[in-house]
């Protein structure tokens, strides 16, 4: 995460993707070309295979509103490494977007560009979207939870401990 280009803190990320509660299909910051393209990456990262995936847990929903809700200078940065990106698949596959590329091609772009902050930033969003709370955005109906074999805790579930009930019980 060091050389993310979102240089957040994990409260600060949650706090910023809090507002991503929907899941619509309408993009707070990102346009429909950024948006395919972030999630043929991201499908990359976390790929839907005998389970499902980034896609599936709706992570690009995550990725909008957090760059929406970040500073610009974040968003502008994402913008510009998917410009290089793009010119990268001009002169080496000679297309225009990573979406219309094979897998094994996508995976050899992937691989080139894995030390770059974009990438790190990309691969930050991808995950986090995936594994964090639903309500942020991501995690759709908990699939990143499940996948990890994590059950939330019931939101009226006591706490773990001796409480003042059982205290007072026993007389003490």
């Amino acid at each position: 995460m060091g050389g993310s280009w979102i240089s957040m803190s994990v409260p600060t990320i949650l706090l910023v993707a809090c507002k991503a509660r929907e899941t619509g299909s309408i993009f707070k910051c990102l346009t429909t070309v950024e948006a395919a393209e972030f999630e043929a990456i991201a499908a990359q990262i976390v790929p839907s295979d005998d389970s499902p995936g980034a896609t599936e847990a709706g992570v690009i929903y995550f990725m909008d509103a957090a760059l929406a809700d970040s500073r610009s200078e974040v968003l502008e940065s994402m913008r510009l490494g998917l410009e290089g990106l793009k010119e990268e698949l001009r002169n080496s596959y000679n297309t225009e977007t990573f979406s219309s590329l094979d897998h094994a091609r996508q995976i050899e772009l992937l691989k080139s560009i894995q030390d770059t902050p974009f990438f790190a930033t990309i691969r930050y969003l991808t995950l986090a979207g995936m594994f964090s709370n639903p309500s942020y955005g991501g995690n759709r109906d908990g699939i990143g939870w499940k996948l990890i074999g994590f059950e939330a805790p019931h939101p009226t579930q006591s706490p773990f401990g001796y409480y003042d009930a059982d205290y007072i019980k026993r007389g003490a």
